[in-house]
């Protein structure tokens, strides 16, 4: 027993010897890494409590937003809105397009003149002459489609829009479209229902205060076990002190996560690398879908089509774009989700989403721009477009983004603006 103890002592003695030793020679010879400790906002920087919406951005605010991979300054203008101040009267040779959209649209990983608002509006003054094009940035982060179409109903439509474009990102709006709060938000939303006649219905106005460790699913939702939102809390702290202790940490974590896509899927299935898609995610590109998945979609499409609706009654364009995710994109990342999840490649169907929307465009008559087919041809030569440990799109993404956008409204605007 004693010699037992002995070789465990020397075992974690040994360990924490080389530890230390990797340490120093971090610290020595290896360039500093991104400090957790000094990501200088959350994903509610900037926001204030709206009793409509949930939350919305303050107006004249101002942060800087830090990642490992990128640092960018936040400002906002008088109508709380990443952009430019400009007057509420939009002048007689003006032409607006309203962007709705999450962090996607709000593009707070690049700076202002990187987004894909500011490069949608530089390309279309450029293509198109005559009339003063004005793009309008009116993403939130955080913010599901439901979200959204209360921002067009209440303030968006007020800024007299030419052509409404909601930036839609399926696996994320999904899900916010079925909360009412999601776990460790400072502020909680209102949500969308089906009424007795099969109309969607509001609920949660004003919007109430929940207790933060809260998930809390709206009524559409098939009951369901709530899910423990601690965990995710501890590994979080537990991430912040070791990146504030140990340098060595975010040395090793940042190369762990450009390693060989099968040793990235497989730490990542064992728990060893942090996964932050949640189990169920891959069920979003099985067929037939649950009915988790079912009641998303249904409500989500409702909200659209109301939106829509909403559009032609005051005689504005609408146009529907789908967000691509890293999965869809690339083959990197795709190896490493399907290992993470520990399913086959012809387990699921990556372009399900793609395919529902177009489906849905066309049952309406609404005009959809599909852009996953436009990434992946793209980034067969190798170049990037979303962020190595974040899933938003970098300043290429951005900017391809802009290139599919104004091909399509330049198209199909051109002879009314001429």
């Amino acid at each position: 027993m004693k010699k037992i103890i002995q070789n465990t002592f020397l075992i974690f003695g040994s360990l924490l010897f080389c530890t230390m030793l990797f340490e120093l020679g971090v610290r020595i010879f290896a360039e500093p890494e991104f400090d957790y400790t000094q990501a200088s906002a959350d994903e509610s920087a900037l926001w204030q409590y709206d009793a409509k919406l949930g939350w919305a951005m303050q107006p004249n605010g101002q942060c800087t937003f830090s990642r490992p991979e990128f640092s960018s300054e936040i400002q906002t203008n008088a109508f709380g809105l990443r952009d430019d101040d400009f007057s509420k009267e939009k002048a007689k040779d003006e032409f607006r397009i309203l962007l709705l959209g999450d962090s996607v649209v709000a593009g707070f990983e690049v700076q202002r003149d990187g987004t894909m608002e500011a490069q949608l509006e530089k390309r279309l003054n450029r293509q198109l002459s005559g009339k003063k094009i004005q793009v309008i940035n009116a993403g939130v982060r955080g913010y599901g489609t439901d979200q959204e179409l209360l921002y067009l109903l209440e303030r968006g439509m007020a800024l007299q829009p030419d052509i409404v474009v909601l930036g839609f990102v399926p696996a994320n709006d999904l899900e916010n479209n079925v909360t009412v709060h999601t776990a460790g938000r400072i502020f909680s939303k209102p949500c969308f229902v089906f009424d007795e006649a099969g109309h969607i219905a509001l609920r949660g106005i004003p919007v109430p205060d929940y207790d933060l460790q809260k998930q809390i699913y709206s009524a559409v939702m098939p009951q369901r076990p709530e899910p423990v939102a601690a965990a995710d809390g501890n590994q979080n702290a537990l991430k912040v002190f070791l990146s504030k202790k140990l340098r060595s940490y975010a040395f090793v974590a940042r190369r762990l996560k450009t390693a060989p896509p099968e040793f990235v899927g497989w730490l990542k299935k064992r728990g060893i690398l942090h996964n932050s898609l949640p189990p169920e995610q891959v069920d979003f590109y099985r067929f037939p879908l649950n009915d988790d998945w079912t009641a998303r979609w249904k409500i989500t499409l409702a909200i659209i089509e109301q939106m829509h609706a909403f559009c032609i009654k005051n005689e504005t364009d609408f146009l529907l774009w789908s967000f691509p995710q890293k999965e869809q994109i690339y083959s990197r990342d795709r190896v490493i989700f399907t290992r993470s999840f520990a399913v086959d490649d012809d387990e699921l169907d990556f372009d399900q989403p793609e395919k529902k929307l177009r489906t849905f465009a066309r049952q309406n008559k609404m005009q959809y721009v599909e852009t996953a087919a436009g990434f992946r041809h793209r980034a067969k030569s190798g170049e990037r477009f979303h962020f190595i440990t974040d899933h938003h799109l970098n300043e290429n993404g951005h900017r391809l983004m802009a290139e599919i956008l104004a091909t399509h409204i330049t198209k199909k605007t051109i002879n009314e603006l001429k």
